[in-house]
């Protein structure tokens, strides 16, 4: 089964880190080598079409096969456009090899992956995901780019290294959850979150995301992390009169608010932190449930010709026998943002004058504007760091909202409007 419920302890321990508090989704899938495994055997380097240059390198670190979180989608479709950056030509005519590090949610292991991508000195690490810490220190080190990395670290690391550019908006969904509520049809707003400090910041991001729609958020209930009673903060949250509430607890708190109180009270969440498979056994509870999420559905290929270029891609990988392309490993979240992360090595690789290294390729992408990828996510400004302290290499705030749907046990997009995190938070302060 495609569990999640590693996906919370990873979010918690991000929510030690201030602003990782949210990743994408996670699976289970095979492989449990940790080392960096060659992904030519699967066909990631098949297809070079014109490509006439030496091979270059990409990696990506992910997880696999462990008892906790893995992400073999992630890898998947790294694999597939890999693929499809080499039926193209490659990177600058250099055809590439995509390199899979398992780090096995082990910190040691992490961090020998970000230690053999400096030795085999890679292009660049493409959709990195580890919530141990300590692979972004190597990588600046070495002088290596980070694109596209989930943003969870212990460390946080990611949010805030010069070779970091993460474009998961996912740490800005407290700020943009009130609008979602809002348009669902919730008036009277509250929270659930932990009782810790490291949660205060997303907290005031919801309060702040309240205030900016003229909905301020009451009541703000607090629960401590350990606790397994949710009854009295959901009976605080029913008697209050509010009929909305801004989620910034995981796992079996978050079900157990949208549960016992979901006939009453919308929630809002994170896209990725709440397993669908989960959800369908909660009926009809989880229909008022919305989530913020970083790139349109998957089921939105005829809107968005860049969603179904992808979508074939990963159909072309599944037909290599890679059963960790299949549709029902993929997710909107995880395999989107992986999937991005190559299209940008691609298009700024694409830039570089000179011979391509991982040098030249991070001078480039701290060079770049207006970064078009398909209206996937807006256009990207590389140049430009997020001004909020620890996370400045957050390089799009731009959400969009999704609902769960009971009778298809998918979320279904509430539209094509999109709200950006950081000009919510702006307008709050103003």
């Amino acid at each position: 089964m495609r569990g999640r419920s590693g996906l919370g302890r990873l979010a918690v321990t991000a929510v030690a880190a201030v602003l990782a508090a949210t990743l994408a989704a996670c699976g289970g899938g095979s492989g449990s080598d940790g080392s960096a495994s060659s992904s030519g055997s699967s066909g990631s380097t098949s297809g070079s079409g014109g490509a006439k240059g030496s091979p270059v390198k990409l990696m990506i670190i992910a997880p696999t096969g462990t008892a906790g979180t893995n992400y073999p989608d992630m890898v998947a479709a790294t694999k597939a456009a890999v693929r499809g950056v080499n039926a193209r030509g490659g990177i600058g005519g250099h055809p590439v090899v995509l390199e899979h590090c398992n780090e096995r949610n082990d910190a040691a292991t992490a961090k020998k992956c970000a230690e053999r991508a400096a030795d085999e000195h890679v292009l660049a690490v493409v959709g990195e995901i580890s919530g141990s810490g300590g692979i972004m220190p190597i990588l600046a080190k070495a002088g290596i780019p980070s694109i596209g990395s989930a943003g969870v670290s212990a460390d946080g690391s990611e949010l805030s290294s010069p070779i970091s550019f993460v474009i998961s908006p996912l740490t800005f969904y407290p700020a943009v959850c009130p609008s979602l509520l809002a348009k669902a049809g919730a008036t009277h707003i509250g929270l659930v979150g932990y009782d810790l400090s490291a949660s205060d910041r997303l907290i005031t991001m919801a309060v702040g995301g309240g205030k900016a729609v003229g909905h301020p958020i009451d009541p703000k209930i607090r629960i401590p992390i350990t606790t397994s009673d949710f009854a009295p903060a959901i009976t605080q949250l029913s008697r209050s009169g509010a009929d909305g509430a801004v989620l910034v607890v995981f796992d079996q708190a978050a079900y157990a608010v949208i549960a016992k109180s979901g006939q009453q009270v919308r929630t809002c969440h994170a896209a990725g932190t709440l397993s669908p498979t989960f959800l369908a056994t909660l009926g009809s509870a989880a229909d008022r449930l919305v989530v913020a999420t970083a790139f349109p559905e998957l089921s939105q290929t005829s809107q968005y010709p860049e969603v179904a270029r992808m979508v074939r891609e990963l159909d072309a990988e599944q037909a290599t026998g890679d059963a960790d392309a299949a549709p029902a490993l993929r997710s909107s979240t995880s395999t989107t943002g992986a999937w991005l992360s190559v299209q940008i090595a691609e298009k700024v690789g694409d830039q570089v004058s000179g011979d391509l290294t991982a040098a030249s390729l991070l001078a480039q992408l701290n060079r770049t504007r207006n970064l078009d990828l398909g209206g996937i996510i807006p256009p990207l400004d590389l140049t430009t760091p997020t001004p909020i302290p620890g996370a400045e290499r957050i390089f799009n705030s731009t959400l969009r909202g999704a609902r769960w749907d009971s009778a298809s046990k998918s979320f279904v997009s509430l539209g094509n409007e999109t709200y950006n995190g950081l000009d919510i938070l702006r307008r709050a302060a103003g």
